[in-house]
């Protein structure tokens, strides 16, 4: 594995704050003028300390890692240049793809969990317009206030978007649904929330009024039976 990058805490000559990069820093930001070439990121089973050791360098924060992470071996060799954003994206994806999700906490921390605990932990809210979200493992939350349709009526529909375990919460009392799941996954749910929006939540058939459940209970009371045969005497 060959590369490198500077590493956080204050700068020498200035005492200032190194500045840190997420996946998550928009397109044009500071983090795009850095270009490592093809290759520069190239794993064979390689151990998740050294992984986790070049995500420090490259995002500048601090990375915390808990003792029940798993034991994996990462497999990656990048065939295109790719900026500081892009290759921290890279190996978001491919630590997902080995059960390990990263967790933003502030401007100076990341933090890995195995991927199932990801939910549980209090991950950055991000705001991107969904065509800026990143197509990768990237872990993030994601708070939308629905117009036309009901949390519950829309939460069965992304289910199959999602990759982690009860990554969708639907608060009916405020119309508001919570995405907690990796972005690419969530810009998928945000597509989908955006053409259910536009089309409308279908009609609903109003429930009968007191009113009318009563009238329906009588008029079925009152209703007359069959009438008998009538019967004709016998005839001597």
């Amino acid at each position: 594995m060959c590369c490198h990058a500077d590493q956080p805490g204050k700068t020498p000559t200035t005492g200032q704050e190194a500045r840190t990069f997420s996946s998550f820093d928009p397109p044009g930001s500071p983090a795009d003028k850095d270009l490592l070439p093809k290759g520069a990121l190239k794993f064979i089973e390689a151990e998740l300390s050294q992984v986790l050791e070049i995500y420090g360098g490259l995002s500048g924060r601090t990375v915390i890692r808990p003792a029940n992470l798993p034991a994996v071996k990462i497999n990656l060799e990048t065939q295109t240049p790719l900026t500081r954003r892009e290759a921290l994206q890279t190996l978001d994806t491919a630590l997902a793809a080995n059960q390990i999700a990263m967790v933003l906490m502030g401007t100076k921390f990341v933090k890995a969990v195995p991927a199932t605990q990801a939910v549980t932990e209090a991950g950055p809210v991000i705001d991107l317009p969904p065509d800026q979200l990143p197509e990768s493992g990237s872990f993030m939350i994601r708070i939308i206030k629905l117009k036309e349709w009901d949390p519950t009526e829309v939460m069965p529909i992304l289910v199959p978007f999602a990759k982690l375990p009860n990554s969708i919460v639907a608060v009916h009392s405020t119309g508001l649904l919570i995405l907690r799941d990796y972005s690419a996954n969530v810009r998928r749910m945000l597509e989908m929330l955006e053409k259910l929006e536009k089309a409308g939540p279908p009609p609903r058939r109003e429930p009968p009024t007191r009113a009318a459940r009563f009238s329906s209970v009588l008029k079925a009371v009152e209703k007359p039976g069959p009438t008998p045969p009538r019967s004709t005497p016998e005839k001597r």
